[in-house]
């Protein structure tokens, strides 16, 4: 009954955004709070999921931001005109080549650029120059939005929305990306030669009918003066440092920014920064806003109660090829007019809802969300940049949607399809069972414990009493030394783990002992730890004796207050998470030293990686860790995302690659007694 009207709920957002009664801004916070209310989330959660949304996508939306910078900056010191007057200089007089060429401009300044300002700027320079040489009219916009589709295949600033959205890295999409820019290459070259062939009417720019319409052709980059020839790379220099020096966007955009400025305006270096910040912050303030409306539903689907009422509709259907190329390639016109896959809309409540539920591979989704962008981009009629150029065109949107659609709808499903034959999510695969091998231990290990000490006087004593107590508790123990975390689970003959520790700590009333018990699994993670302790002046056995059975209540008691957890644990040799969230049992921890070393639970999905205890962690996803900062990369161990990992080996360094993780609810229903 919840997943319905959750259901309903996402239907009346995606009809009140189609209707434009609500735009999509107001329409996805609101959506985020009501499935909360719906699946019965807290109301004192409500306030974390607001605020936390807000947040969450930082990273993304402050690269957009400085993307803009960088947009106005190369706009209002005429570097963009520049590069575009080139391309006429040298374009020769065939117009279906120099429309070509100048489409290939436009691709590039898009890598960089984003935001309705950079497409303002730069189609008042690119659709005049093309009807100037004589591109037919009903092309000149059709072409515009393909070019710009193109280049945003690779938009640094979308790209950082990928990775901190769907925890995907750069390396594991770019291989889909390159393939997909191909495919969209090709489409765009194929609807150039058949509208070249078919329209006869060329016609010259309109005049500006409108004052603002001359504002925006009259650029202040004609009173800019003569650009030099090396600012004309400055537009590619974020690529670079982005995809091959790993700078993280912000910074690649500033620098290329300042370079810019410096170059072409030196003496007014800093007016010419601060007015392209401001201006460029309204270009992408809808954008900003629009990211933490999607950060709101982000938070709200790691929700318990919003994972719980998700999981009729984000099931593992999505990851079949068939359901995939259905989605993500045949049903892409659903993206049109905010429909309910569109990214922008109500779609990304879909797309949260199945990272929530881990239904598949980040990566791959990170692919069909791209197959629906490439149709979202180009023929989407309620786009803000398609109107503002059939504004300019004197076009329709209507028809530009129908001459375009038929090109990208192929896109999307050949995108689609590529997806699942280059198989882009066989690096994480889902699994066929929701443990991997080594995870539990055997059948004949149920009910065993190992009962092991620190090797003093009182910890023997402390464990024999512990032994003896669970003994008398059903248990069948075994005293011994283990080391659980060394080798997997498959061939335990325990199935839980039992370290007893006593401390010392002298006072001035006398010495406080302490006697430690701590529960971990077959694989050495820990479940619970409890500590009993008393001041004596000089500590006997008999307080050992008894500091150690209050431990050992206080271990029967927590099996009597979760049977659940506790059989699981008993009987399979498995530590499940309180939270039943995905997990791949690894915690990255600083030690003293200044490193970011690693615990792995041996048999766990993280260990079937490669991942061992103690190794020194550099980088995460392909980035140094200090560039998360501490709190940040050891937060990455919880959040259940295939993130990759370089780790130090002797002199040399290796690569590790998370797969699937551990679904704890699909184990715990497995599991029943």
């Amino acid at each position: 009954m919840t997943a319905l009207l959750m259901l309903a709920v996402f239907a009346l957002c995606a009809v009140l955004m189609v209707r434009r009664i609500l735009p999509a801004l107001l329409a996805i916070p609101v959506m985020a709070i009501v499935l909360c209310a719906v699946a019965g989330v807290p109301f004192a959660r409500l306030g974390a999921v607001f605020s936390g949304g807000v947040t969450v996508l930082a990273p993304a939306y402050a690269a957009v931001i400085f993307g803009a910078l960088l947009g106005r900056v190369t706009i209002d010191t005429g570097i963009a005109r520049a590069i575009v007057n080139l391309t006429a200089e040298y374009g020769g007089e065939n117009p279906l080549l120099f429309a070509l060429v100048l489409c290939a401009v436009t691709a590039v300044l898009f890598v960089s650029l984003s935001g309705l300002g950079a497409i303002v700027m730069v189609g008042s320079i690119v659709l005049p120059t093309m009807l100037a040489v004589g591109v037919p009219r009903r092309l000149t916009g059709p072409l515009f939005l393909m070019a710009f589709a193109l280049g945003f295949t690779f938009n640094i600033a979308n790209w950082t929305f990928y990775t901190t959205f769907f925890g995907v890295t750069e390396g594991r999409l770019l291989p889909f990306a390159l393939a997909l820019a191909a495919i969209d290459a090709i489409a765009l070259l194929a609807f150039a030669i058949v509208g070249f062939a078919r329209e006869r009417d060329y016609a010259t720019w309109r005049e500006a009918r409108r004052d603002e319409d001359a504002e925006v052709l009259d650029l202040e980059s004609d009173r800019g003066g003569r650009v030099p020839a090396i600012a004309m790379v400055v537009p590619l220099l974020p690529m670079p440092l982005y995809f091959f020096f790993h700078l993280d966007a912000v910074t690649a955009f500033s620098v290329s920014a300042v370079l810019a400025a410096a170059i072409v305006r030196p003496r007014a270096i800093v007016q010419t920064l601060v007015g392209a910040a401001i201006r460029g912050i309204e270009d992408v303030a809808p954008a900003v806003l629009l990211f933490m409306g999607i950060g709101m539903l982000l938070v709200a689907v790691k929700e318990p109660a919003m994972h719980a009422a998700l999981a009729p509709i984000a099931g593992d259907w999505i990851a079949r090829p068939t359901a995939f190329v259905l989605v993500f390639g045949l049903l892409s016109p659903l993206v049109l007019y905010r429909g309910p896959l569109n990214p922008f809309g109500v779609g990304i409540a879909f797309f949260a809802a199945l990272i929530g539920a881990h239904a598949i591979a980040p990566v791959l989704l990170v692919a069909g969300v791209m197959a629906l962008v490439a149709v979202q981009n180009v023929c989407d009629p309620t786009n803000t940049a398609n109107v503002w150029v059939a504004n300019q065109t004197g076009d329709r949107t209507e028809r530009m949607m129908l001459v375009t659609l038929p090109y990208q709808y192929v896109v999307a499903i050949l995108a689609a399809l590529l997806a699942v034959s280059l198989h882009i999510a066989s690096a994480a695969p889902l699994p066929s069972a929701p443990f991997p091998p080594g995870l539990l231990a055997p059948a004949s290990a149920a009910h065993r414990i190992v009962v092991d000490d620190d090797g003093t006087r009182f910890g023997r004593i402390a464990a024999a009493t512990v032994a003896a107590r669970l003994t008398h508790a059903g248990f069948q123990v075994a005293r011994r030394h283990a080391v659980p975390e060394r080798r997997d689970c498959s061939a335990k003959p325990y199935a839980a783990y039992l370290y007893v520790r006593r401390q010392r700590f002298p006072l001035l009333e006398g010495v406080n002992l302490d006697i430690g018990l701590r529960l971990e699994d077959c694989g050495g993670w820990v479940v619970r730890e409890w500590h009993d302790h008393a001041i004596e002046p000089h500590p006997r056995a008999a307080l050992v004796r008894r500091l150690a059975l209050q431990g050992v209540r206080r271990l029967l008691a927590w099996r009597a207050r979760h049977p659940r957890r506790a059989h699981i644990l008993f009987a399979h040799g498995l530590s499940l998470p309180a939270n039943l969230r995905p997990t791949y049992y690894f915690a990255l921890f600083k030690t003293v030293d200044g490193y970011m070393r690693v615990y792995v639970r041996a048999g766990g999905p993280a260990w079937a990686a490669g991942m061992r205890t103690g190794e020194i962690v550099d980088k995460i996803d392909g980035r140094w860790w200090w560039d998360y900062g501490t709190f940040q990369s050891e937060a990455r161990s919880y959040d259940g995302k295939a993130h990759s990992f370089q780790v130090r080996v002797g002199n040399g360094t290796r690569q590790i690659q998370l797969l699937a993780p551990v679904l704890p609810k699909e184990v715990e229903a497995l599991l029943r007694e």
